[in-house]
């Protein structure tokens, strides 16, 4: 069991602990004359960024996390055998 949940730990509980950190500790403006927002020239904020990204990871962090549970259970199975 342990093996398991290193791996979701690290693939799936890290990087939304750090999202949600980031989000809560970047700014939510941007530097300088920018506007906020997608489009015309405009700029997510720091904080809005980090949960951009977040989005963009998750479906990813999702299969990395699903295969590394399914290699490990392949591993242990032919270990045990």
């Amino acid at each position: 069991m342990r093996p398991y949940v290193v791996a979701l730990a690290l693939l799936w509980g890290v990087p939304f602990v750090l999202v949600v950190v980031l989000h809560l500790t970047l700014p939510r403006h941007n530097s300088g004359d920018q506007c906020a927002g997608i489009g015309f020239g405009c700029v997510p904020t720091p904080a809005d960024s980090v949960l951009l990204v977040g989005l963009l990871a998750a479906p990813v962090l999702y299969v990395a996390g699903v295969v590394s549970c399914v290699v490990i259970a392949v591993r242990r199975r032919r270990r045990d055998h």
